[in-house]
């Protein structure tokens, strides 16, 4: 999640936010695995499946890509804008399973915890397989 898109854009105009979009998009997407997803949820929020990655890898990678969006500003018609994000990651351990809405509850709820606590900060929530929950 872009941390105070809804500002950019008041501020910066909607065809800057848009620019701001296709920046955090190509970025995600240059730095992720062809095995992995990057999608667009809508507004300022995406989503990247990480397929048979460790969580702390996947923790490691949304640092990664929460340090490079900071840290490539981008100029504006009064001086650069430095972009920051809020991740929040769910983790599966390896063999488990859960079900799409189980993940994606937990990715909101780490990402709620991630902002909540200050913004442009990676949050982590590891899940019970479902196997273990029916138990």
């Amino acid at each position: 999640d872009l941390d105070h898109f809804k500002y950019i854009n008041d501020r910066y105009g909607h065809p800057f936010g848009d620019e701001v979009i296709r920046h955090a998009a190509n970025l995600l997407r240059g730095n992720t695995r062809s095995s992995d997803s990057v999608a667009r949820l809508g507004g300022e929020e995406f989503l990247l499946l990480l397929p048979d990655t460790a969580e702390q890898q996947a923790r490691s990678l949304a640092e990664k890509l929460r340090e490079r969006l900071e840290g490539t500003p981008l100029a504006t018609q009064d001086g650069v804008l430095c972009l920051t994000a809020s991740f929040g990651v769910a983790s599966l351990d390896g063999g488990g399973q859960a079900s799409y809405e189980q993940l994606y509850s937990a990715a909101d709820q780490a990402l709620y915890r991630a902002k909540s606590s200050g913004r442009n900060r990676v949050e982590v929530i590891r899940l019970a397989s479902l196997a273990e929950s029916l138990r």
